[in-house]
């Protein structure tokens, strides 16, 4: 209701609750919304920067490593390790968490497969869904060949 713009006095009275609960339920539900909607870091917002400064560093590793001196070099792996360490930390990782999370990874995709061998339509339309986003260019290729189509 509050995302369809009713009024807080309707709300209230149709909960029958304040107009004042229903303002400061508002308030604290903006509060929780307002860094996704105002551009302000989220943690899935920090976790991609990791990454892509995790990338960032280790291809300037690497190019260290062709082109830089020794003392270059170890400066880069360190630029590396510690983005890598700030990424592990961010996301909690632990052996166990690793396992856990690839195993939900392939059970998801038991249950895509599933779905778009008994859903062609369905599967369509979740191929056409990771067509708009870049990262999810290796996935949509892996739909096209299970659903037998081409871009």
């Amino acid at each position: 209701m509050l995302d369809d713009g009713v009024p807080y006095a309707t709300i209230a009275r149709e909960m029958g609750l304040k107009t004042s609960s229903v303002g400061r339920y508002a308030l604290a539900r903006k509060g929780q919304l307002a860094p996704m909607l105002d551009g302000e870091p989220t943690t899935a917002n920090v976790i991609i920067r990791l990454v892509e400064a995790a990338d960032h560093a280790r291809d300037a590793r690497r190019l260290a490593k062709a082109t830089g001196s020794p003392v270059h070099q170890a400066r880069m792996l360190k630029a590396e390790t510690d983005v890598l360490t700030k990424l592990v930390e961010a996301l909690g990782i632990t052996d166990t968490s690793v396992s856990e999370y690839m195993e939900e990874a392939e059970q998801l995709m038991a249950a895509v497969k599933g779905m778009v061998h008994h859903d062609r339509q369905a599967g369509l339309a979740l191929l056409n869904e990771t067509y708009r986003i870049p990262e999810l260019a290796p996935f949509a290729r892996t739909l096209e060949t299970l659903l037998g189509v081409r871009r």
